[in-house]
């Protein structure tokens, strides 16, 4: 019996060392993430530690791409009264240059580089708000509309992320869709195969997210009792971050951020170690400054808030060589 019981311990011993390693290894690649993001009208960027950060130019959204070396991002089109109108601009990081993309677009989502940096996809609405998933080329040249509102059952379509395959994958309130690079769409799965009774309440703000390096892992958004203390404050639901994975079933997900966090907006750092996060703690909910950029790795270690701020994206230092 007790060499039964020694055994036991080694093994959860080793398990508990090999995360620890893990996580130390997830953690000490973020000094070569780029951080991209948005904080009262300005663009900033800050390595995944927190550090170095710095502010770049007014606009809202910011997409940076894998290279970590070019920012899509929008700003209001001059002259537009109402205010609704945006224009797509692409600022280099090493350079300082930028160009304008597009103009006098109704802007639904962030956006979205494709690997080789040449296209962006991003989402937009119509005149009737009716949403569609275009692609315009960064150069300024062709766009091409891949799925719209509509199509293949498609409802009102939510946020945007690149999937390892170079797909495309969006959502609307009951399916998650995979568009192809060049219009089609190979896959539509049911939330509920996704989120499982997390897709019983999901909103526009909730995103899916494709890890970089295992199409079969996705990170998403959903919708949590908040603790007493938040739910004091903000008279709302929470939300926090799942983890799901095919292989497991439907579905069957682990929950990744611990119940004092909301988080939201989540996005993969390039080697799919960690998550990168908006939100607070319910000891934040008050506070004039709400949104935080946070960190955590895949599998629920190591959060660390790293600054102020919303909208992030991610590229990869090294992979530009900067």
């Amino acid at each position: 019996m007790s060499r039964f019981v020694s055994g036991w311990a080694a093994a959860v011993l080793l398990f508990f060392c090999l995360l620890s390693l893990a996580a130390r290894a997830a953690s000490d690649g973020a000094a070569d993430d780029v951080l991209v993001y948005e904080r009262q009208g300005w663009i900033w960027t800050c390595d995944g530690n927190g550090k170095g950060e710095r502010r770049l130019l007014q606009g809202v959204r910011p997409g940076v791409d894998a290279q970590g070396r070019l920012i899509a991002f929008f700003r209001p089109h001059t002259g537009d009264v109402s205010g609704d109108m945006s224009d797509l601009w692409v600022y280099d990081l090493i350079d300082g240059s930028e160009a304008l993309v597009l103009e006098s677009l109704f802007v639904a989502s962030s956006p979205v580089w494709y690997a080789d940096a040449k296209s962006i996809a991003f989402l937009v609405r119509d005149a009737e708000s009716l949403t569609s998933l275009i692609v315009a080329k960064a150069d300024g040249g062709a766009v091409k509309t891949l799925l719209r509102e509509g199509e293949v059952g498609a409802g009102f379509l939510c946020a945007l992320s690149l999937t390892p395959e170079a797909a495309l994958l969006t959502h609307d309130m009951v399916n998650a869709y995979w568009v192809n690079p060049d219009g089609g769409v190979p896959r539509k799965v049911p939330l509920t195969k996704i989120m499982g009774s997390g897709a019983e309440i999901v909103t526009s703000s909730d995103r899916l997210a494709a890890c970089p390096t295992d199409p079969t892992v996705l990170v998403f958004s959903h919708a949590v009792p908040g603790t007493p203390r938040f739910e004091r404050i903000m008279h709302e639901p929470s939300s926090a971050l799942s983890l799901h994975d095919n292989w497991l079933g439907v579905g069957k997900n682990m929950r990744i951020t611990p119940s004092e966090i909301t988080a939201f907006d989540p996005v993969w750092s390039g080697d799919g170690r960690r998550v990168y996060f908006i939100g607070y703690r319910d000891t934040q909910a008050a506070d004039e400054d709400l949104f935080r950029i946070l960190r955590i790795d895949r599998f629920g270690s190591g959060l660390k808030e790293l600054v102020l701020g919303e909208s992030v994206s991610v590229g990869v230092r090294a992979a530009a060589g900067q």
